[in-house]
């Protein structure tokens, strides 16, 4: 598997496995193959075809839960979901914007704060310890929700709860969230590709048995998500967060009502391009499916970055 994927585990490798970033940040990662065939085209995967930003629009305006995937450190990403953004706060409808990079207690911080601009947001989240690199990803998309005045919510538990229920159970989950897991749950299917993704995405270096605290992890985190949504009040309801999260098999979709879910959620997953890669089936393999488990993939260009192999190693060394 390729690492273009990593946006479905990151969030439990980063707790789990690999120290908080530091804050002192040097910038957003720079992009390459930008001349890439692929590069910002957007899929239709139910159509089997290329379409238009005016298209995809179209649909997102007329869906009532809007998943706008990323890899968390590709600035293009957070870019695009701005646009998305800006064009929704255009219309007379009510918005809000659930974020992934935002848990419930830097929410107990920001509620009700008269908040102005992206510096005051993340100064106020920065009180927290957290790996998101905000001012260097964030900041553009953080000012489109603040100055349309969209309603901004948490999509994630925070860091230490997570560990403590995922450890050993020490503490319970809020029951919203348990029910949405028991209400619906993997098939053995799914489970299996679930894990498989998790032990290739840890390079390889955890076996079954450390990736099951993984895997209910990442069921957690999809089912807050969902909830999130579910309890947003909103007539257009976006979920800022990793690709992986906004599968429609396995992920966040899978919790939200089968009523809401068929016509009413569109899923969109920013893909980076690979080098040598210039047709949409040979991204395929990067999923584990038979087809791209999304409603579209928008191609963008890739971050420039270490291999993460490589640094995941050295901190296990």
């Amino acid at each position: 598997m390729k690492w273009s994927c990593l946006s479905l585990c990151v969030g439990l490798s980063l707790f789990l496995a690999l120290p908080l970033q530091s804050k002192e940040q040097s910038g957003a990662s720079l992009l390459v193959l930008e001349e890439h065939d692929l590069n910002d085209k957007i899929y239709d995967i139910k159509n089997s075809r290329f379409t238009n930003k005016a298209n995809l629009l179209d649909r997102i305006k007329n869906s009532k839960y809007i998943l706008l995937g990323e890899t968390h450190d590709n600035i293009k990403h957070h870019e695009n979901q701005a646009w998305v953004i800006d064009e929704l706060a255009k219309l007379s409808f009510s918005t809000s914007v659930s974020f992934e990079m935002i848990d419930d207690t830097q929410y107990e911080v920001i509620d009700g704060k008269n908040i102005k601009t992206s510096n005051d947001l993340i100064e106020l989240l920065n009180q927290f310890k957290t790996a998101w690199e905000y001012e260097n990803y964030y900041k553009e998309l953080f000012d489109s929700v603040l100055q349309a005045g969209l309603k901004m919510l948490p999509a994630n538990i925070e860091r230490q709860k997570l560990y403590d229920y995922l450890r050993d159970n020490k503490s319970e989950l809020p029951f919203e969230i348990e029910q949405l897991m028991n209400e619906n749950p993997l098939s053995p299917v799914m489970e299996d590709a679930l894990q498989k993704e998790i032990i290739a995405s840890h390079c390889g270096m955890i076996d079954q048995e450390s990736a099951k605290p993984m895997m209910n992890g990442q069921r957690v985190r999809d089912a807050t998500m969902a909830l999130s949504l579910l309890d947003a009040g909103a007539d257009r309801r976006v979920l800022i967060a990793g690709s992986g999260h906004v599968r429609n098999d396995r992920g966040v979709p899978l919790y939200l009502s089968p009523q809401d879910n068929e016509k009413k959620t569109i899923s969109i997953a920013q893909l980076e391009v690979e080098q040598g890669n210039v047709d949409v089936e040979s991204y395929l393999l990067n999923w584990n499916n038979i087809k791209l488990p999304f409603d579209y993939v928008w191609f963008t260009a890739r971050a420039q970055r270490e291999d993460p192999c490589l640094a995941f190693k050295k901190h296990h060394k």
